[in-house]
Parts: structure tokens; C-alpha cells; sequence
């Protein structure tokens, strides 16, 4: 698959919608987004200038439920949030390297590269 920048990071495109509608970049093994460039599912626009999307959702992998509460109190900080019943980490669909993934949204993209930064160090 190819690559495509998501907030100046290198992602790598893991899936496409069959018609073009979302694609999934993984940014870092913990962090994949899914993009969309018509957000015809009306999530919340967050839009991202040097991929084009108009929006997308943020998914973190972690490793324990202890692990995912330190995850939601920092993404409470910064303004994201959890659809009813997302609230809890599920079984990794996104985040391959990861047992449980946490499905984000409102994040804004320099939270983003931000995480990926920090998850790198």
C-alpha cells in the first residue's frame, strides 16, 4: 500500500473503502487513524491539510484495561471523547500490534502527532 502524511507524520495506508471514501493509516504501531475525504458518516470536522481529510476518528492500542484508563483521562484533557458504548477498549480491528484498541473521537490532528511523538520517545 502506499503512504500519506497525516499532520506531518508518515503514515502507511493499511485499508481502503472500496470507493474511496476512508482509508485507515497506521501512524505508529499504537496509533492508526481512519480518514475520510467526504465525511459522508458525519463525524465531527477535523479536518487535516496535508492528507486531505475532512475527518477522522483516532484508534490507540492497548495492552490492559489499567492502560486504557490512563489513556481516556489524557484524551478527556485534550477534548476527545467516546461515543456510548465505546467507552471501553475492544478487541483490536485497527491496531494490529495491539490486544485492545480505543476508539477516539474529536481529536484534533496535532493531539494526534503529538501522541505519536511521545510514544516514540
Amino acid at each position: 500500500m502506499k503512504n500519506i502524511t497525516f499532520a506531518g507524520i508518515q503514515g502507511k495506508v493499511i485499508e481502503s473503502s472500496p470507493h474511496g471514501n476512508y482509508l485507515v493509516v497506521r501512524l505508529n504501531d499504537r496509533i492508526t487513524i481512519c480518514g475520510t475525504f467526504t465525511n459522508i458518516w458525519n463525524w465531527e470536522e477535523m479536518s487535516d491539510i496535508s492528507s486531505g481529510f475532512e475527518s477522522f476518528i483516532t484508534y490507540i492500542g492497548v495492552r490492559s484495561n489499567m492502560e486504557a484508563e490512563a489513556v481516556r483521562e489524557c484524551v478527556a484533557e485534550m477534548g476527545g471523547y467516546f461515543r456510548q458504548n465505546e467507552e471501553e477498549p475492544r478487541r483490536s480491528k485497527r491496531v494490529k500490534a495491539f490486544p485492545l484498541e480505543l476508539k477516539i473521537r474529536g481529536l484534533t490532528n496535532d493531539f494526534v502527532a503529538e501522541f505519536v511523538a511521545a510514544d516514540e520517545d
